[in-house]
């Protein structure tokens, strides 16, 4: 699709219209109003008589009753927001901080502070991602599409026992919608003016019969990018999605359901975001050599100059992924057994474009499959009782082969005649096991006390396959990435969790908590180390004190959560980059602060909210602050909605984002920061009150301020010299929506 090029007058009639909607709030404000169903950005999910069910602990109940902190993101916020990939989750999550690698699908994602940054595809993420109770262990899980989903429940802090294995420091849990009883379409389309990016999406509900049930859905994205190439005249990433879903539900009594899902995702991306931040002059004299001069301005302005002449212009890369589940409950007496088998399979290869500068000086080519078989299977008591419970057991088996390429063919050296040149391919083949067993009480006392604890003891085995080739020889190849003849590693962990914790139901809609868990994620292998014999790491083991309070008005009108937290990690996994090596290892941080949710509804129809995060996350052996993690992220805002005639709602909406400054690499030193970033969001649209249809404008970061995202010393280049990642522009996009 062709890029919209005349984009100047619709995007100022797209900042009319939305100071327009906002001029309306007061206006609005008093007219006639529909029953308040208005959400935030942080938002309701399932709702009975007001109240937001999650199955955070693999149990429907209320969000207010979770001794937790649990934010849910609802259907109708993501489509508001103009979402299309977990990537762009942190836009409607305060508080979760997300960031890609400059190559690759890699991402690292950090909730308080904490969690794994990206670079070494065969870590297990510190915040894991579950979708549809299966785990997803690794970082290129987060690039997949996000469509026709239900609802997405982020809970904070260690996790010790419910939610699979690793979730040391947090968990998403992505909850994809299922069919309804009738027949019906939904579908979605939107056009977005600064850079003419498009998506579609849409859904259909076939009943079968009375107890046959399937959902199909489709979603098709086209993102035409937002850093200019001076050199190749485009820009980048621009990044084509195709992605599809089945669900069937067979419901054959009221005593027993099977849900089958498949998914397929499949992602292209072109062009290289990486700016030359920092420069000593090499970068300049490396562009003039390839015949670019003058294309390098040391700033961040979303304006690359990166060119890569052996993959014909620029790098490029693909994800393909899979995925299939078979969940059944079987009702035995007033138990439910739940069974979740799964099998997932992703393919990712890219040619990386590793210099920033026009010229092939450095590349790298990726070819990396993992694999992944799961079977849990717990049974549930019922939770009307004193003492409830949930016991069950969870078996992994998984393999992770990834086969890298790496080039260098730089025109200077450490010794006159020796040029920093060469190429070797490093293969990494990790096979994984592992056997969880769990359980969980709460017992109930009269007068409001309960008591929770948990527990989960695992066994896991990682074998690895390693070695590395000359494949061109040089100083680079031999030297700096030395070969290495073909050899194994093994270990087996044997690691107990538990959790445990106090509330008190003050009245109910009051509730006070206190709680202490223990989680444990595996220590393994990386394949992207400089050493090989260095590739182990230990594992990493998180401790999470927690107390908080939630408060909510009876008639819902108002809710306060506030959660006070001090998280612990020992021997925490981290890659760090020098700009010639990669090394691999183990530090102890810790992250204290202070967490607030609260929203108000002041008449009907509007809702204000504002939700913070205060995280002080440190490494404990050096006091530095640790990579991905600011001290305050949040978002503040409102949600309005009412009737204006003729069957015809209106909604306008806003929010303004935050985050403070964050660091990017272990040593605050070896990188720029990137200084405090925020955005100011505003939606407006109308639509019929039974939802039947839908025109909205969604603007983010409408003041177009900028900030690094990421930064990196670029490779075998002398220090000083540094490349950066800019955060988004301006977007307004225009989108329909159509319910039948």
């Amino acid at each position: 699709m062709a890029v919209f090029e005349n984009k100047r007058a619709p995007v100022r009639a797209m900042w009319a219209l939305l100071i327009a909607g906002t001029a309306m709030v007061p206006v609005m404000a008093s007219a006639q109003a529909t029953a308040d169903t208005s959400t935030s950005t942080v938002a309701a999910a399932d709702e009975t008589d007001g109240e937001i069910l999650v199955t955070a602990r693999t149990r429907a109940e209320s969000v207010q009753d979770v001794p937790a902190t649990v934010g849910v993101i609802t259907q109708e916020a993501i489509t508001n927001s103009g979402a299309t990939n977990l990537q762009q989750l942190a836009t409607v999550a305060p508080g979760l901080n997300m960031t890609k690698a400059p190559t690759g699908n890699e991402i690292g994602v950090t909730i308080r502070g904490l969690g794994s940054a990206p670079g070494v595809p065969s870590f297990d993420s510190s915040v894991s991602l579950f979708v549809d109770g299966v785990y997803a262990p690794r970082s290129r899980e987060f690039a997949a599409s996000l469509f026709d989903v239900e609802r997405i429940e982020v809970i904070r802090g260690t996790q010790a026992a419910l939610l699979g294995k690793n979730t040391s420091l947090g968990a998403i849990n992505l909850i994809s919608r299922k069919p309804g009883d009738t027949f019906a379409v939904d579908a979605r389309a939107s056009y977005e003016f600064e850079r003419g990016s498009i998506v579609a999406s849409g859904g259909i509900d076939i009943p079968l019969d009375d107890t046959l049930h399937l959902r199909v859905a489709g979603s098709y994205s086209h993102d035409n990018g937002f850093v200019k190439n001076v050199v190749l005249d485009n820009y980048a990433p621009r990044i084509r999605d195709t992605a599809f879903r089945g669900v069937l539900v067979w419901r054959p009594s009221d005593s027993f359901d099977v849900t089958a899902i498949v998914q397929h995702d499949v992602a292209w991306n072109y062009g290289n975001v990486v700016e030359v931040i920092a420069s000593t002059g090499v970068p300049e004299l490396l562009a003039s050599l390839a015949g670019f001069p003058g294309v390098i301005d040391r700033n961040l302005d979303r304006r690359a100059a990166s060119t890569s002449p052996r993959t014909g212009g620029e790098q490029d890369g693909r994800l393909l992924s899979n995925k299939y589940s078979l969940a059944a409950n079987l009702e035995l007496g007033d138990h439910t057994l739940t069974s979740i088998t799964a099998y997932s399979r992703y393919n990712e290869t890219n040619r990386a474009d590793g210099d920033a500068v026009p010229g092939d000086y450095v590349g790298r080519t990726v070819d990396e499959v993992g694999t992944q078989f799961s079977q849990e299977v717990r049974i549930v008591s019922p939770s009307d009782r004193p003492l409830d419970y949930i016991v069950g057991g969870l078996y992994l088996d998984g393999r992770l082969d990834n086969d890298t390429l790496f080039a260098a063919n730089m025109p200077f050296g450490p010794a006159p005649g020796v040029l920093i040149a060469g190429q070797q391919r490093t293969t990494f083949v990790q096979d994984n096991s592992a056997i969880s067993l769990f359980a969980q009480a709460n017992y109930k006392f009269e007068g409001g006390f309960r008591l929770t604890g948990g527990i989960r003891w695992t066994r896991e085995t990682k074998d690895v396959d390693l070695a590395r080739v000359v494949v061109v020889p040089g100083f680079f190849s031999t030297v700096i990435f030395p070969p290495y003849a073909p050899f194994s590693l093994s270990r087996t962990e044997k690691n107990f969790d538990y959790s445990f914790g106090v509330q008190y139901e003050i009245s109910p809609d009051a509730l006070v908590y206190a709680s202490y868990g223990q989680g444990t994620k595996g220590g393994g292998y990386a394949q992207s180390v400089t050493r090989l014999e260095t590739a182990g790491y230990q594992k990493e083991i998180a401790r999470t004190f927690e107390v908080g309070v939630k408060l909510q008005d009876p008639d819902r009108k108002w809710l306060l959560n506030v959660a006070a937290f001090d998280t612990k990690v020992d021997d925490f996994q981290l890659v760090t980059f020098t700009g010639i090596q990669f090394i691999v290892g183990n530090t102890d941080l810790k992250s204290r602060g202070v967490e607030v949710e609260a929203s108000w509804k002041p008449v009907t129809g509007l809702r204000l909210f504002i939700n913070n995060t205060y995280a002080d996350a440190k490494d404990r052996a050096t006091g530095n602050p640790i990579p991905l993690a600011p001290k305050w992220t949040g978002s503040g805002g409102f949600d309005y909605k009412t009737d204006v005639g003729a069957n015809l709602r209106f909604n306008l909406n806003g929010s303004v984002d935050y985050r403070s400054k964050r660091y990017y690499q272990q040593n605050p030193a070896t990188s720029p920061a990137g200084e405090a970033f925020t955005t100011l969001n505003l939606g407006v649209a109308l639509g019929a009150e039974d939802d039947a249809w839908e025109v909205r404008l969604i603007g983010r970061n409408l003041t177009d301020a900028n900030a690094l995202s990421f930064s990196f010393p670029l490779p075998l280049l002398p220090a000083g010299n540094q490349g950066g990642m800019s955060e988004r522009g301006r977007t307004v996009a225009l989108q329909v929506s159509a319910h039948f």
